[in-house]
């Protein structure tokens, strides 16, 4: 395989409400793709989700832009290589930018796939098919709003919710919640490291309303606090922000800190590291769960393939396209029964409508 060159669009996207966790408000969003164009034309696909700020892993856009533009889709173009697995950190020179280096790789990984005829869920170990998903629920000014949008999205279909908490907006919301959708709907929470080691009984205590998984309670680098809140034996910890590398991973198996995993590709840096994470999670008996970061129809395509890895055990955070945009880069993806399908054409089976990327800033890199 021999990349010729790349292309970067940047395409605004409207979304259709504010996203609100405790780190921050998400009211608006720029996908970032990212194209590689193979010597025999073939085009493969991949986005950037670096968010603005730094709030969630320290990579901004600007940043993780940069980063592609430079050492990273220099290190690729005009290079021969045979499968998207040499894309690894020594090769580029880096272990920064996880996203940006996602980024690059997955828009590799759909070429290569296309190349080969191959659905890119069947190349990274599972198999084009209808995945069961979750909708992710935010913050809300008050537990009378955050009960009318779980309860709205109980009714487009979704069987699982994820609710965003955070301190003095936690127990008494979910519970309200749970109230109003019944026993039948799975339910999880995610902190974003917003508690400390003193609530761990209060987290905890979540159980008792029927919350099957906490996610993030603690700062990143607290693993004694998710220690002793998974030694309690109430609630699972499941762990985001803590998880970058797989030496993090030893490191909270190593101190009884988790019990299962978000896997994010962009956070690991890549859809290779994230299949090593979802490998390593089978062989310990972790649960683990594909992650969303506000992709538009490119990368939710790639973690929507990812997503069906036969490690994955719980519903990934990837809604469909009509949950967050009022219109997709792509042809959107569609809830049918609380499920979304996994395309089974070659790659990530998406690409951009030239409707809705015709004339925006398309940037072409030699």
């Amino acid at each position: 395989m021999h990349i010729v060159d790349a292309t970067l669009v940047r395409v605004p996207l409207d979304l259709v409400g504010p996203l609100r966790t405790s780190s921050g408000t998400h009211s608006a969003r720029t996908a970032v793709l990212v194209a590689v164009r193979l010597d025999d034309g073939t085009v493969g696909w991949g986005e950037n989700v670096a968010p603005e700020e730094s709030f969630y892993t320290g990579e901004t856009s600007s940043a993780s832009i940069r980063a592609m533009r430079g050492d990273l889709l220099r290190g690729i173009t005009d290079r021969d290589f045979d499968a998207p697995s040499a894309l690894d950190a020594s090769w580029w020179g880096t272990t920064e930018f996880p996203m940006a280096r996602c980024a690059v790789e997955s828009a590799v990984w759909d070429a290569w796939c296309r190349g080969r005829v191959v659905a890119l869920a069947t190349a990274l170990g599972g198999s084009p098919g209808d995945v069961a998903v979750g909708a992710v629920v935010g913050l809300h000014p008050s537990a009378d709003d955050t009960v009318t949008e779980a309860v709205a999205r109980v009714a487009e279909g979704y069987r699982h919710l994820k609710l965003k908490i955070a301190p003095g907006r936690d127990r008494e919301v979910v519970a309200a919640v749970r109230d109003a959708i019944g026993p039948d709907v799975s339910l999880s929470v995610d902190a974003n490291g917003a508690y400390s080691a003193d609530d761990v009984d209060l987290l905890a205590g979540l159980a008792e309303i029927g919350v099957v998984l906490v996610e993030q309670p603690f700062a990143p680098g607290d693993l004694a606090a998710s220690a002793r809140m998974c030694a309690t034996g109430s609630v699972r910890v499941g762990l985001d922000e803590s998880i970058m590398t797989m030496a993090d991973l030893d490191l909270a198996l190593a101190a009884g800190a988790i019990d299962a995993v978000n896997v994010k590709p962009s956070r690991l840096g890549g859809l290779g590291a994230a299949v090593g994470i979802l490998e390593r999670c089978r062989a310990e008996g972790l649960d683990a769960w594909i992650g969303g970061m506000l992709e538009s129809g490119i990368g939710r395509a790639a973690a929507l393939a990812l997503a069906t890895h036969p490690a994955c055990t719980l519903a990934p955070d990837l809604s469909a396209s009509a949950r967050y945009f009022t219109r997709d880069v792509t042809e959107p993806f569609v809830l049918a029964e609380g499920r979304l399908r996994v395309p089974a054409t070659p790659g990530i089976g998406r690409e951009p409508l030239h409707g809705v990327i015709a004339g925006v800033g398309i940037e072409t890199l030699p």
